[in-house]
């Protein structure tokens, strides 16, 4: 088990991704692990609410100050419940395997780090032009998933791109994409500029292991928006 005392993440997604990862690996588990639902239910009840505000807040030009207070009065309850539930159901639980408490858990600062398995899966992945040339990526785990996700066996998401003017021949694979760019979240913005307005973004997604690349997922196919 890591000995970091303070495993939880402090800024807002990394939390968002964290807490995803964990319930969904207790979820899948929970028979195994001996972990009743009745245990697992009152944070499901307040992930089901954390989740939405999570996303309300990103809107910073929309949110209120109301919606911002309801997520950190949320935030603060789901963390100390998470905190309880961890040492309650998780640390000395014997039918709980060392590796996946460290997964649970995280990175241990003061060994070597986990290593992390083969990642198997292509994200799913969705594009929208925005004014000024940008473009918003958002990824999940789940193709008919509601919210953002990142795989937890990854450090982030790459995206090989390029643009294409209209009329020339789009590219065959993720080797004729030299740009390149790897985001820890799973929803940002790539900026291709306002004066490339009608060329065709072309790009390509994986999940990615930065420290051990072999490890990191397969690409998508070419993934296509116009620019605004």
């Amino acid at each position: 088990m890591p000995r970091n005392k303070d495993w939880m993440p402090k800024r807002d997604d990394d939390i968002y991704n964290k807490e995803k990862a964990y319930f969904a690996r207790i979820v899948a588990n929970k028979v195994a692990w001996g972990i009743p639902d009745a245990a697992i239910a009152p944070l499901l009840t307040l992930q089901a609410e954390y989740e939405p505000l999570y996303d309300i807040i990103q809107d910073k030009k929309n949110r209120t100050s109301g919606q911002v207070a309801a997520y950190r009065d949320c935030k603060k309850r789901f963390l100390k419940a998470w905190r309880a539930f961890h040492q309650e159901r998780v640390l000395h639980n014997s039918l709980i395997p060392v590796e996946d408490k460290v997964i649970l858990v995280g990175k241990d600062r003061d060994t070597e780090p986990t290593p992390r398995g083969k990642i198997d899966l292509v994200p799913y992945v969705f594009l929208k032009p925005l004014a000024g040339g940008v473009i918003e990526v958002r990824s999940q785990t789940e193709k008919d998933a509601t919210r953002v996700s990142m795989h937890p066996l990854a450090d982030g998401i790459e995206c090989r791109w390029l643009l294409v003017p209209k009329g020339e021949m789009p590219p065959e694979g993720y080797e004729d994409a030299k740009k390149a760019v790897v985001s820890r979240k799973a929803r940002f913005t790539i900026d291709c500029g306002d004066k490339n307005a009608g060329d065709s973004f072309y790009g390509f997604f994986r999940w990615v292991n930065t420290s051990i690349p072999a490890n990191s997922g397969l690409w998508t196919k070419a993934l296509k928006v116009v620019i605004a």
